[in-house]
């Protein structure tokens, strides 16, 4: 079985400085992001993701300075 990495990894991140929020995808060692305007839409892009890719329903979030 593959392990979390090799799978791949999708993670939201917020910022304070605004609404508007990054889907970043990770899957075999290349990334996609996606900039979206607010956090209920990054949360749905963010699940759409993970099913296309068939990556475990776990999200990670970042809340940058």
């Amino acid at each position: 079985m593959e392990s979390h990495q090799q799978r791949g990894e999708v993670q939201i991140r917020q910022y304070s400085s605004g609404l508007e929020c990054d889907v970043i995808v990770t899957v075999r060692g290349r990334e996609m992001v996606m900039r979206l305007p607010d956090y209920s839409q990054a949360v749905k892009w963010a699940q759409m993701e993970a099913k296309t890719y068939k990556i475990l329903a776990t999200l990670s979030e970042e809340h940058p300075d």
